[in-house]
């Protein structure tokens, strides 16, 4: 069985941004969804292949970076 796919609202909580947050990334490409319907879903595998950029990136999550 596959893994259960995260809400908008868990991957923030689990990143610790806001849904706003999420959502840029999403327009800019840099984190994937799993469309279904108007929801925005995301696989854990995703998110870990995300946190893995930002740190090879600098280590820093690219939000972040651009304040």
């Amino acid at each position: 069985m596959t893994e259960r796919l995260l809400t908008l609202i868990e991957v923030s909580d689990l990143l610790r941004v806001s849904p706003h947050t999420i959502r840029a990334w999403v327009r800019k490409g840099r984190l994937r969804p799993v469309r279904i319907c108007r929801r925005l879903l995301f696989d854990p595998a995703e998110v870990s292949r995300f946190l893995a950029d930002a740190k090879i990136e600098g280590g820093m999550v690219p939000a972040l970076e651009e304040r």
